[in-house]
């Protein structure tokens, strides 16, 4: 890639942290905006127009960035659309404008969240999966601080705040050097082979941090707990989240497919509590045990099946956020534990059946 000197490395490495932030914050934010947007424009099944038009722009970001080698100028404006929408959503007199932004913050984030996870592997000549975790801890860290901007200081500031550290960013990431792909996959004599598995360990991972973080709540009011308990625990997921990427990353960097896996097997013991009434309320520990899953799906694509993988990785992602979640929203509510139990399942046995496969082609993924 282009020599980079290491004031110029690190600013990168912030703007990355910061782009990444921001992809937390954005998902984050609309669960406690919905409320307010209820309040203010009286709406209700036409929701499903924000999260629709999202969608629509989360494909054609991925379409984008993952064709995109020059990072300048793409990858600043990607960051100043997520500005502009999030602007529009501060500013907009009726919920219209709201879904406008929509597509805007969609498009956005999937480029964003392409690239700011590609930099670390490019910027760093040793250490990069370590780099690369402690870097997606902003996600976390955005997901923590997002609601409670949005509560704290109304929907309408809360966007504009976050408007202004999208435009930080974009400044951190300008001129950010042209992406580098590495000219074929290492280590596996069939690359090919290892993608399907990759893809549903993505998919599995996608659901399993989205059904945690959002029907977990649902599942534990429907035993007996405590609403305000309840949101307390909500929140110690993404705070659980955000520890695990920082604090496993050492661990995990050393050999991650095989420690994932054993991470995996302990937030699956974790989803059991589920079925004990009285010890449903560690859940939160889910989020530290899959903590450094997507980082590590991303390296392993990028290093062993080649940069052209990856827009598939971001596909799965997408799906996986979208109708995982979709089928657990027609679950009655006692059958919600079961289900977690096995989406997590899923994502253990997909993670071992790669390990295991791409320990039999070649090198399994090394810092």
């Amino acid at each position: 890639m282009n020599p980079v000197d290491n004031a110029q490395r690190s600013r990168l490495t912030w703007g990355s942290a910061l782009g990444l932030f921001m992809t937390g914050a954005i998902g984050a934010a609309v669960g406690a905006a919905i409320p307010q947007w209820q309040a203010q424009f009286a709406v209700g099944p036409e929701l499903a127009w924000y999260f629709n038009l999202f969608f629509v722009g989360a494909l054609l970001g991925i379409f984008l960035g993952s064709r995109l080698r020059r990072r300048h100028p793409w990858l600043p404006l990607a960051l100043l659309a997520e500005g502009l929408g999030l602007l529009c959503m501060a500013l907009t007199p009726w919920m219209g404008g709201v879904f406008a932004a929509a597509l805007l913050l969609g498009l956005g984030v999937a480029v964003v969240n392409f690239h700011c996870n590609a930099l670390p592997l490019e910027l760093y000549p040793r250490g990069q999966l370590t780099v690369l975790y402690r870097v997606n801890t902003a996600f976390g860290v955005g997901a923590v601080l997002a609601p409670l901007l949005m509560v704290g200081l109304g929907w309408r500031v809360g966007y504009a705040v976050l408007a202004l550290v999208a435009l930080g960013a974009a400044g951190l990431l300008w001129k950010a050097p042209a992406a580098h792909p590495r000219p074929q996959a290492e280590g596996a004599r069939n690359p090919s082979g290892l993608l399907p598995l990759a893809l549903l360990a993505a998919v599995s991972y996608v659901g399993v941090e989205l059904v945690v973080s959002s029907f977990s709540g649902l599942y534990l009011r429907h035993l007996g707990y405590d609403p305000r308990w309840v949101g307390v625990l909500l929140s110690l997921y993404w705070v659980s989240l955000t520890l695990g990427r920082w604090l496993l990353a050492d661990f995990v960097a050393a050999n991650p497919l095989a420690r994932l896996v054993g991470l995996h097997l302990g937030a699956l013991l974790v989803v059991g509590c589920y079925f004990v009434p009285p010890l449903a309320w560690v859940f939160p520990l889910v989020g530290f045990w899959v903590a450094p899953t997507f980082p590590t799906l991303y390296a392993f694509t990028e290093k062993h099946i080649g940069y052209g993988g990856l827009a598939f990785l971001f596909y799965a992602a997408a799906v996986g956020s979208n109708l995982i979640p979709a089928g657990f929203a027609l679950l009655p509510r006692e059958t919600l534990a079961t289900g977690m139990l096995l989406v997590v399942a899923w994502m253990a046995g997909m993670t071992y059946l790669l390990w295991r496969k791409s320990e039999a082609e070649g090198p399994a993924l090394r810092p």
